[in-house]
């Protein structure tokens, strides 16, 4: 019998049903009626998604994915290898990068930087097939647009790359610049993301009709309208606030407090989708502006540019100097600027989860959009690409299957490759951490 089979029984069997639920439903909803009612208004039908797609030989597309190993030395140093591959047909751009990092900022810090050198790796791969003459339609990158776009602009915990985000947001910004010069289309696409925009926009619309239906005065609605985004920025405080009408209007607001307090969970826009989903289809698109979070911080630097940069990128400034402020301020001054993303979620198969697809709206700024809101768009090509490079449950799309299986840098490939190269060439033998020596693998 296998280890602790018998403990993992009692603790199930207990608590079997909630657990059932949780898994293949999710979150019990308490807005179920409402969800439902709203739902079919933000949902376009598609007949069949074959009717969609096309011969693969007929579409000219790259699929940019990248890949990391990292690991603890016995110095306190981070090794890393970060290798990104772009491919489009016979054609393919590579890029690795490898070095080691010293961080006081713990695992979590570690993991955030590795995460912005692995999308940085995608984004410069992608750009460097573009100038190098690439003739593509399309180029597909393993992730989402927008949440590439909504990193806040602070220093890096990294000792070595203080400033690591800022030449992110450059090459971000070139890769834009050449795609929309160029005519390709840059699709993000993410499988189960954890975002909320959607749910959080249909959530908006329930809110709204909830109040219209309360049945309360001109000035209470004034009042407790701006709660919603307070939630959405600060949910404690949001929902502290909202006791104070819940106790001076009582009833009339419980709908709106179940609104609320649906704002502050988790839910993320695919269990949405799957569970109110009854056709194939695609969401309503939407332009997505900035979370509270970043628009805080963008509201801080426009007020005061340089005293932002100073009390962000204090240790920048120390190790650089001065001079560094106007680099910074620059660059984060640029984000406004960027092209707002149009955001929406296609289901092909009513057993998968829907993918979520973010493109540049280039006729719009990032900093001009605001709270998300619908937007009108012909997204026949992107679909078509789409439909085309699904191939049912077990590959969500074939170029980034593709690609994924050729970037991925596998474990053996750095302890049997790499790290001998590097002994052979420095003359000594690298002692890793104990984590890793300890550590057997099947």
């Amino acid at each position: 019998m296998p280890e602790f089979l018998g403990e993992f029984g009692r603790c199930i069997e207990g608590k079997k049903d909630v657990l059932k639920a949780k898994v293949f439903q999710g979150t019990p909803n308490p807005l179920d009626g409402h969800f439902s009612s709203v739902f079919p208004s933000l949902w376009n039908k598609i007949d069949r998604s074959d009717s969609l797609s096309a011969k693969v030989s007929e579409l000219n597309v790259m699929a940019v994915d990248s890949s990391v190993y990292s690991n603890l030395l016995s110095t306190g140093g981070v090794f890393y290898v970060v290798r990104s591959l772009g491919v489009c047909r016979g054609f393919q751009q590579k890029w690795l990068e490898s070095d080691v990092f010293f961080s006081r900022g713990g695992s979590v810090a570690e993991r955030e930087y590795l995460t912005v050198k692995m999308e940085l790796a995608e984004f410069q791969v992608a750009l460097d097939a573009l100038k190098s003459g690439l003739d593509c339609s399309t180029i597909l990158i393993d992730g989402s647009l927008y949440g590439r776009l909504v990193h806040v602009p602070l220093e890096s915990k990294v000792e070595e790359d203080r400033l690591v985000l800022l030449n992110y947001f450059r090459v971000y910004r070139q890769l834009l610049d050449a795609c929309k010069q160029s005519g390709v289309t840059l699709v993000g696409v993410a499988k189960e993301s954890r975002s909320t925009a959607f749910r959080d926009y249909l959530l908006s619309l329930v809110f709204e009709k909830a109040l219209e239906e309360a049945g309360l005065e001109d000035s209470a609605i004034k009042l407790i309208k701006p709660l919603f985004m307070e939630v959405a920025d600060d949910a404690s405080f949001g929902l502290q606030r909202f006791q104070r009408f819940k106790q001076k209007y009582g009833g009339k607001v419980d709908v709106i407090g179940l609104i609320l307090e649906e704002l502050a969970r988790s839910r993320p826009d695919y269990q949405v989708i799957m569970r109110y989903a009854k056709v194939l289809g695609y969401t309503q698109p939407l332009l997505l502006g900035a979370s509270p979070r970043l628009e805080r911080r963008l509201r801080q630097f426009q007020s005061h540019p340089e005293d932002y940069v100073k009390r962000n990128f204090p240790n920048a400034i120390r190790e650089i100097g001065k001079g560094v402020i106007d680099e910074v301020a620059g660059v984060i001054a640029d984000i406004a600027d960027f092209p707002a993303i149009l955001s929406f979620y296609v289901l092909f198969d009513l057993r998968d989860s829907p993918l979520r697809i973010d493109i540049p709206c280039y006729s719009t700024r990032f900093g001009d959009v605001g709270w998300h809101k619908p937007f009108s768009a012909d997204l026949s090509e992107v679909l078509k690409v789409l439909a085309t490079g699904y191939c049912g449950l077990d590959c969500h799309n074939l170029w980034l299957k593709n690609v994924d299986e050729r970037v991925r840098l596998k474990k053996k490939t750095v302890d049997n490759i790499y790290v001998p190269y590097l002994e052979k060439l420095f003359g000594e033998k690298i002692i890793r951490g104990r984590s890793y020596r300890r550590v057997k693998y099947p």
